[in-house]
């Protein structure tokens, strides 16, 4: 494939994963982890912008989210609450942050945590040195952060637990939940 046509290709892939609407969108492939349903789509139960928490920098939609997104359906069983799975996105590696997502799946539908990222605990200014820890369990009706949490702007340390009701998160509350 030449040059030019090899970066179409890619754009046009990049453009398909932006533009696309819940299970229109059929570039998911099959999954190896049986029984796990192609993504579908990106549910923003608190408010935003398109699929951004309101003045948050992380698009859950772009391309680079999507692709972590579909590798974790196809290579990460349910870890959370029996049926959904509990991914770790890459935001800003040199920061050591991370994003969370849950993903149902039964359906593929996507319930991205109110929160722009979560790194280990801030040493210095520079911040942190390692990635934050998360606890979880197939069983657990919670799941637990610990390190510091990057949500609108503000830090914030320690250990916090989240629940899931299908539709919103419960337990710890995010600037971006009120």
């Amino acid at each position: 494939m030449s040059q030019t046509r090899l970066r179409r290709h890619a754009f046009g892939i990049a453009l398909s994963g932006i533009a696309c609407l819940a299970a229109a969108c059929s570039n998911a492939g099959p999954s190896s982890v049986p029984g796990n349903a192609p993504y579908a789509g990106v549910v923003m139960s608190y408010p935003h912008s398109g699929c951004s928490y309101t003045s948050s920098p992380v698009d859950f939609c772009d391309a680079a989210h999507r692709t972590q997104i579909e590798e974790a359906i196809r290579t990460q069983a349910p870890n959370f609450k029996t049926h959904y799975i509990l991914a770790q996105l890459e935001e800003r590696r040199e920061y050591f942050q991370r994003s969370i997502v849950l993903i149902d799946s039964r359906d593929g539908t996507v319930y991205p945590l109110p929160i722009d990222a979560f790194s280990g605990p801030l040493v210095s200014k520079e911040g942190a040195r390692e990635y934050g820890k998360v606890e979880t369990s197939r069983q657990g009706d919670t799941f637990c952060v610990s390190g510091a949490l990057l949500v609108y702007r503000a830090f914030e340390e320690g250990r916090f637990c989240f629940g899931f009701d299908g539709v919103r998160f419960t337990g710890h509350t995010t600037q971006y939940m009120q």
